[in-house]
């Protein structure tokens, strides 16, 4: 019998007019004032969880808010949501401060945080701040290792920690956290990320793709879960992907084509975005077309959305995280709420 299904909004912390592939397309501008009402939104209806991205730059002018400061912001206006990071990067914060950060987060919050983790993928960003580029296992390795001070450091009296990479003596991080947080891993495009996945996970989070991609992601989760003697079941899935919603197709031509038109107002220096799509997706989109947004992401009217988050179901899929392409008008966001998750 499958899990309830859980929804939750991933927060536009970041402008990305014109950029069809690429989370937020509609907003031409960041606002902090607009990201408060829409928490305060969130946070009154039953979406499970927001979701904070963490970079150092993204979108219009490479305007984006800190991850860590906003969960902390949003934790103190916020009641009952639950509050995570997306690919929250290991190379960018030392893995003890992230450990004592995230335990004041939980008593902020009451207990309402989730830790989704990362070992992060944009080498520009670590150029900019002076962070070491290493290959991607090295980089994946050193997640691994912070993973596990982060975890000690939730339960142990104090820590030590001798690793390749990292070298801790007697860490003390109290207090402990409220109770357990939650650890979110993904994506699933490297064997040592598909192993820690398994090892250490409680949710598997997908980047957004379709359906049969998302089967062969599975399916490798799936093969490591019995080499690893854990049952598959134990791991949530989660699929974070963009959401327009429209009365019907004509409706939705006419929203493509008002955002396509903003990509002028958009001056960004994402130039790697497209390379990491196509890495994880290994086909070539026309994000012009209707017919290939709605299979690539959910596109459609109520129905149709409706109908591609009961296929997403049938293979295991309980938690969707949802961009929404329209914001910051929020048309799309209240049909999830009053015909998806109500």
């Amino acid at each position: 019998m499958f899990k309830k299904a859980k929804y939750s909004l991933c927060i536009p912390i970041f402008a990305n007019p014109g950029m069809m592939s690429f989370r937020t397309p509609n907003y031409k501008n960041l606002k902090f004032e607009d990201l408060k009402k829409l928490v305060l939104l969130c946070d009154k209806s039953k979406f499970n969880s927001i979701f904070i991205a963490d970079h150092t730059y993204l979108g219009n002018k490479g305007a984006i808010f800190e991850c860590i400061s906003l969960m902390s912001a949003f934790a103190t206006i916020t009641k009952k949501i639950n509050i995570g990071s997306i690919h929250m990067a290991n190379n960018f914060r030392h893995p003890a401060i992230v450990a004592k950060t995230l335990c004041t987060l939980s008593h902020i919050s009451k207990g309402r945080i989730i830790l989704f983790y990362d070992y992060a993928w944009r080498k520009s960003e670590f150029i900019q701040t002076g962070i070491s580029f290493e290959k991607k296992n090295i980089r994946v390795k050193k997640m691994i290792e912070g993973l596990k001070i982060i975890k000690q450091s939730f339960k142990n009296e104090k820590v030590n920690f001798n690793g390749k990479f990292y070298k801790i003596k007697n860490f003390v991080c109290n207090p402990k956290p409220i109770k357990k947080i939650p650890i979110w891993l993904g994506e699933a495009d490297n064997n040592l990320m598909i192993k820690e996945i398994v090892k250490n996970a409680d949710y598997f989070n997908s980047m957004p793709c379709n359906l049969e991609v998302y089967k062969k992601k599975i399916n490798r989760i799936k093969l490591e879960s019995i080499k690893q003697r854990r049952k598959f079941d134990s791991i949530g899935q989660s699929l974070e992907t963009q959401i327009l919603i429209g009365k019907n197709d004509l409706d939705l031509k006419n929203k493509i084509k008002k955002i396509i038109k903003l990509k002028k107002f958009n001056k960004n220096y994402d130039t790697d975005l497209m390379s990491r799509l196509m890495e994880l997706n290994k086909e070539k989109l026309d994000y012009n077309s209707l017919s290939k947004l709605k299979e690539e992401f959910f596109v459609g009217n109520i129905e149709e959305i409706k109908l591609k988050i009961k296929k997403f179901r049938d293979v295991g899929v309980d938690h969707f995280m949802f961009w929404p392409m329209d914001f910051p008008n929020n048309y799309t966001i209240n049909k999830i709420i009053k015909n998806i998750i109500n």
